[in-house]
């Protein structure tokens, strides 16, 4: 079959296939393999029977990115609505963010009426721990008539996830598995400072390494040669290696931001590597002068250097810089001209930039707690970035290694074919709970059923249950204990003997510290005799105790050992048993507790009674993000007591996650520390009734540290300014004060109808959304089409509730 020329393989062609026959499609396939295509053929037969899709995507620089596309190809057809644009929001093509779209479902379901396809890209998102709950949340909750395409990378167990969606959807469900890639890839091994290789090389380099470290050690001017690498092995460089045998460019995956940098910088501004010929270099730098100037950042800092790294086809991309310049980088990588580029793993995340070769610099990451393996899955996302459909017959993957602390099992296990089973991580926030159970009632516990956790514990309690079932037959076949004495239970008499015996081991170890007490209280010569009576006391005490021990039935029986051992090892196996009991029934039973604890929060807190929601709790519904924390605060009047300015600096104090690492310039407005301390005071009564009722989820502490930024900020300061407030890099500054827009958007349309509020709450909105903090702003420079776009007035003030979605999502880490 071809497609917009293409033709198509047979995966593609059955997924065409079933939505042609109007059902829903899974569609599983390794990264590169072309399951945009399928996507895109959706959103086109839509267009042509005139119905409505949504296209989500789990971050916004993917939702951007399609919304390029399909609006270079569609034109006014096509809209975006994140929680940092609103572009065209009644288009019959709408590109979110999956929170937008759970949001809409909890809104006001009767928007999505018209809507026949909703596109899910990465469905594999469903397993994020922080995130994934959004997903399985609009899969459960979306109309029925609406059909899905969800796209996700290779899946292992698809069919136990196909069943559970099947099970939650009325219209069928296909699923098309693709295990093949286009372009094979070949995987290999760089040892650091040795050469290429396989795993197989570990054992050899490791003791290389570590003999040569000795070496070094004890005799640092020792020139004796070691043992000669293996004859397979590739001795080299590995950036020289790839430019020599032609497999550039390259994808070079550093899992810290300080690490992006300091690799390019040492191969330009050190090794002095130069990547492009001169027609080339002349080309790359004419593109990244038009980009600077287009987008307005050529007085930035670090234009100068970053212009010397692209002039050698070098570049890196990371969350901490300035969208902008991201962007930048990204449209000289597409153009083939930036040859080596190093970048965070966000990189991977469905943006469709593949290249020759993927070098990871290493295979452990900092997870926010230690250091740890990369999951095979996450392995494989990146790696599969490697191969051209079209261009390269073969992509390339290699991974840096220290020889000397490579640990060959964790390794396998990393690149092994071996992926991961995706996992529910269904977590129903309080917004989701007051919406449930505005809907549901008391009936609210049976939505769990529902959920894919639900789904998957079945199945792990059925395992545990067939585990219960063999260990009580193992304990029904074990001999017990055997008493000799007539009429005795051996088991109990075991049982006796040994409790008896701790506790007279316990007494006599007590009557041991007396004796201590008694020598230190009597050291004097003058109380030698009382210390003589005192000791014979406690002696006497002991001796008794002993004799006591010994007219146990089971002392110095010639059996107690065989007893002994058999009551240990039923003790062993009814412990075993219990445990598996208590497991079985905290998977039963813990989702469920969570939810009744919360509503037991909510309802102290006023926000239910009676099966209803109060107006607190209204409110705290359409909050996706925070909610509890800002409904208390709106009703205790904290908005009406601040200024604009001063809004804004509690918003960020909400939103940001603690962190010690960063200089900040301490807040020093009395006024203003006492509203942020009464604050405190509210969210420490929220985490007061979370413990009483033992939710495991606690709302956080405002945090400080970037509030004299953000006063700085909403007072008109320059942007390279805010430096002097916080040391945190520009992307971090942009991302935080974007999420701060979001939640103040979410409450501008919360708070509908309250005039003056509404209009402050705006004013607090523009005075952040300047300068390269606008991200309508960036996307509207960034279309080729600018000026044939049709500009909306105020896009801060589109009325939400009358699009096909809100203007924001909860907010997370999608701004990267």
């Amino acid at each position: 079959m071809l497609y917009k020329g293409l033709e198509l393989d047979r995966f593609q062609e059955e997924a065409i296939a079933a939505i042609n026959r109007d059902t829903s499609v899974i569609v599983t396939a390794p990264t590169g393999a072309g399951k945009t295509v399928i996507a895109e053929y959706a959103v086109e037969k839509c267009l042509q029977e005139n119905c409505r899709v949504i296209y989500t995507a789990p971050i916004k620089a993917l939702s951007n990115q399609k919304y390029r596309d399909f609006h270079a190809e569609y034109g006014d057809k096509i809209g975006i609505v994140t929680g940092d644009v609103v572009l065209n929001p009644y288009a019959q093509v709408l590109l979110m963010t999956t929170e937008i779209f759970r949001n809409t479902i909890f809104d006001d379901i009767e928007r999505l009426q018209d809507v026949s396809y909703v596109i899910f890209d990465e469905i594999h998102y469903i397993n994020d721990i922080e995130r994934g709950t959004v997903w399985e949340e609009s899969l459960i909750f979306a109309p029925q008539h609406i059909k899905f395409v969800c796209l996700s990378a290779t899946i292992p167990n698809i069919n136990p996830f196909a069943e559970w969606m099947q099970s939650v959807r009325d219209i069928d469900i296909e699923v098309v598995e693709e295990l093949e890639r286009p372009v094979p890839l070949k995987h290999h091994l760089y040892f650091k400072d040795y050469g290429i290789g396989s795993i197989k090389h570990i054992t050899a380099l490791r003791n290389r390494a570590k003999s040569e470290a000795r070496k070094r050690k004890s005799d640092p001017l020792n020139n004796k040669r070691v043992k000669a690498l293996p004859d397979d092995f590739t001795q080299t460089r590995l950036v020289p290696y790839l430019q020599r045998e032609k497999q550039l460019p390259c994808l070079y995956f550093c899992f810290s931001r300080k690490g992006c940098e300091e690799n390019a910088s040492s191969l330009v501004f050190g090794s002095q590597l130069q990547l492009l010929n001169k027609k080339q270099k002349t080309e790359i730098l004419r593109q990244f002068d038009e980009l600077c100037i287009q987008f307005d950042i050529v007085e930035e800092k670090k234009i100068t250097e970053f212009r010397r790294l692209v002039s050698c086809g070098i570049a890196y991309h990371h969350a901490g810089m300035l969208p902008t310049l991201k962007e930048v980088v990204e449209r000289l990588f597409t153009s083939g001209l930036i040859q080596l580029l190093f970048t965070t793993e966000t990189f991977a995340v469905g943006i469709n930039m593949p290249a020759c070769t993927v070098v990871f610099d290493s295979l452990e990451k900092f997870d926010g707690i230690g250091f740890r393996y990369l999951k095979a899955r996450e392995y494989h996302q990146m790696s599969g970035r490697a191969g051209r459909r079209g261009i390269d017959t073969i992509g390339y993957v290699y991974a840096q290694i220290v020889p000397a602390y490579a640990d060959s099992g964790e390794i396998r296990t990393v690149v092994a074919d071996k992926i991961e089973p995706i996992e529910s991580q269904f977590n129903l926030s309080y917004s989701s709970i007051l919406n449930l159970y505005q809907k549901y009632g008391d009936d609210i516990y049976d939505v769990y059923t529902m959920s894919l956790s639900n789904h998957q514990n079945h199945v792990r309690v059925a395992k545990l249950n067939k585990q219960i079932e063999e260990k009580t037959e193992t304990l029904q076949t074990l001999p017990e204990p055997e008493c000799i004495h007539d009429g005795i239970d051996g088991s109990e008499q075991i049982q006796k003997h040994y409790r008896h015996k701790r506790n007279i081991e316990k007494k006599i170890r007590r009557l041991h510290v007396e004796i201590t007490q008694v020598k230190s209280e009597t050291r004097k010569k003058k109380k030698q005799k009382e210390r003589v009576k005192r000791l014979n006391a406690v002696h006497k005490k002991i001796i008794l105790l002993q004799r006591e021990a010994e007219q146990s039935l089971c002392e110095g029986c010639q059996h107690l050992q065989t007893c002994t051992n058999r009551y240990k090892t039923i003790r062993r196996e009814e412990e075993r048993l219990q445990k598996l009991k208590k497991r079985t029934t905290h998977i039963q039973n813990d989702p469920r507790q969570q939810i009744a604890a919360r509503l037991k929060v909510l309802e102290e807190l006023g926000y239910t009674e009676a099966q209803t929601l109060l107006p607190r709790g209204s409110t705290a519904a359409h909050l996706y993000g925070y909610e509890v924390q800002l409904t208390q605060l709106l009703f205790g009047g904290f908005f009406e007591r601040l200024t604009e300015a001063e809004i804004n600096c509690l918003m960020v104090a909400i939103i940001t996650e603690p962190r010690k690492d960063v200089y900040f310039k301490p807040l020093n407005d009395e006024r203003l520390l006492e509203i942020l301390y009464a604050v405190n005071s509210e969210i420490a009564f929220i985490q007061y009734l979370e413990s009483k009722h033992k939710v495991t989820e606690i709302t956080p502490m405002l945090e400080f540290r970037f509030c004299t930024a953000m006063l700085a900020w909403s007072r008109g300061c320059e942007f390279d300014q805010l430096e002097k407030y916080a040391h945190l890099d520009a992307g971090d500054f942009v991302r935080t004060f974007r999420l701060v827009i979001d939640q103040l958007r979410q409450i501008r349309r919360t708070m509908a109808g309250h005039t003056a509020l509404v209009d402050k709450l705006s004013r607090c909105i523009g005075k952040i959304n300047r300068d390269v903090i606008d991200a309508e702003r960036q996307l509207r420079i960034g279309q080729e089409n600018l000026d044939e776009m049709a500009p909306e007035d105020d896009v801060d003030n589109v009325d939400a509730s009358q699009a096909a979605a809100p203007e924001n999502p909860v907010s997370d880490p999608q701004a990267q």
